[in-house]
């Protein structure tokens, strides 16, 4: 029976070792399931400070590309706005080429009608010094 007494102690070394282990096991699962959950925040509030930052760049893009609509619009309205002046002044460029042309075609007819008037009075003369010719030519057959 003396063998017994020397077991009983390594039973309780054992025993011991096994509660130990036990123990440093529950606390390293403990500590385990504790850095998960840290890892887990960790990556969410990553997550959320990334979402923030493109909705914050989503945003800055959106007022650039309101701003660049803006400026366009101001072009497009300034292009509209010399392409009627630039109507407006062709249309007064043709009506005064209008009134132009209307004022030489009137200066040249009255010419024409002058010209013509002309024509007419040295026709009437030619038809007079004609008659005194024929007049004189008959006055000078009756002479002989």
């Amino acid at each position: 029976m003396r063998e017994m007494p020397k077991v009983r102690p390594l039973v309780g070394v054992v025993a011991a070792l096994v509660f130990l282990a036990s123990a440093v096991g529950c606390r390293l699962v403990s500590d385990q399931g504790k850095a998960r959950q840290d890892v887990k925040q960790k990556v969410h509030a990553k997550e959320q400070q990334a979402k923030k930052k493109v909705e914050a760049k989503e945003q800055q893009a959106k007022k650039e590309v309101t701003e660049l609509q803006k400026k366009v619009n101001a072009k497009e309205h300034e292009l509209k706005k010399k392409v009627e002046v630039g109507k407006e002044d062709l249309k007064k460029t043709v009506e005064d080429l209008k009134k132009t042309v209307q004022a030489g075609k009137e200066d040249l007819e009255k010419k024409v009608d002058d010209l013509q008037k002309d024509v007419d009075d040295l026709q009437k003369k030619m038809d007079e010094l004609l008659k005194k010719v024929d007049a004189q030519g008959q006055q000078n057959q009756k002479k002989k």
